[in-house]
Order: structure tokens, then sequence, then C-alpha cells
């Protein structure tokens, strides 16, 4: 039985990945970091990350843009239901 394309394609058009280069930064911290971002819709985890004293989040922030853009450029993704995954 042959696949259905049309299921393949709406779930790639659900999900995004992205990720960063290497980046020397304690295990520990950058854990706090992803667990208070965690789940929150992008825009906030871009936020959370702008106002935080922490230095990662100055390397996060970044990231966090390039994929959002990414998201909605590439992948015609709605800016308004991404959210952070991980």
């Amino acid at each position: 039985m042959p696949r259905d394309i049309g299921q393949t394609r709406r779930h790639a058009d659900t999900q995004h990945s992205y990720t960063s280069a290497r980046h020397k930064i304690s295990y520990k911290k950058l854990k706090l970091l992803t667990h208070q971002i965690s789940g929150l819709p992008i825009d906030e985890a871009i936020l959370q990350m702008q106002f935080s004293v922490k230095g990662a989040a100055s390397w996060i922030r970044p990231n966090l843009l390039i994929a959002r853009d990414h998201a909605v450029l590439y992948k015609n993704m709605k800016k308004e239901r991404l959210m952070v995954g991980e």
C-alpha cells in the first residue's frame, strides 16, 4: 500500500527543529534556562531571555529569534502558534 503523501507533509508542517552551534556552557546552567522557557510561546520565551540576567540568555535569545524566523519564512508556519519544545 503506498504511503499517503499528505500525512507526511502535514506532520512536517507542524514541527520545526533548529540546532545551534556548540557553545561552551555548563549543562546545569543551560538546564535552568531551558526549564524556564520550555512550553512557552516563542515570543514569550524571547521576552524571558531578553530580561534574564543570566549570561547564557544572551546566547539563547538570538537562537530563538533565528528559529522563529526560519519556521515562519521557510515552512510558512504561523508566528502566533509557535511554541518552544525543549
